[in-house]
């Protein structure tokens, strides 16, 4: 069985890359938000693809979201900004879900012309629930990752413990009543 969320290559087709804010985009250090290692170099190159657009999907407020792209200089390096105010609903159990088409309607995007970026399982069942390509990234602990490995792709970064099966585990267990153990 492949792998979801282990694809490394952003084809031609792919009109339009949503990606996840905090522990994807930037990391905290210090206290500051940074860009982690090499996502600069990849929005450039994203960016002077034709027809292409970058924007980002975060479940955050959208002050924390539009202050730590900010902080770490990436602010201007998209054409929207999605966030719990305007594209993520409540499941029955309080969580948080990304929606992913809204920016697909504001860009006029077809699901398999978009990709997402994201860290989690919760971005990895986004992208399930919409039938978009998802590209899983280590959290911002990994230092050896550097988002410049998925410019020309396939990247060398596998992530062997975020493979469907562990997908499927993580989506049983917050099916579970709750006060079972």
């Amino acid at each position: 069985m492949s792998q979801f969320g282990a694809a490394t290559v952003i084809t031609d087709a792919i009109k339009l890359i949503l990606l996840d804010c905090f522990e994807t985009l930037v990391q905290l250090d210090g206290g500051t938000y940074h860009a982690r290692p090499g996502v600069v170099e990849f929005l450039a190159y994203h960016a002077r693809q034709p027809g292409r657009v970058l924007a980002v999907a975060s479940d955050c407020d959208e002050q924390r979201v539009r202050s730590a792209l900010a902080e770490a200089g990436l602010l201007d390096a998209f054409a929207g900004v999605y966030h719990a105010g305007n594209a993520v609903d409540e499941d029955a159990e309080g969580r948080l879900n990304k929606r992913l088409d809204v920016p697909m309607r504001d860009f006029a995007a077809r699901p398999e012309q978009v990709a997402f970026i994201g860290d989690s399982p919760l971005d990895a069942d986004a992208a399930r629930r919409y039938g978009v390509l998802f590209i899983r990234v280590p959290r911002s602990e990994d230092r050896s990752f550097s988002f410049a490995t998925l410019i020309a792709g396939p990247s060398k970064y596998n992530s062997v413990e975020f493979s469907a099966a562990f997908l499927e585990r993580y989506l049983a267990a917050q099916k579970k009543p709750k006060d079972s153990a």
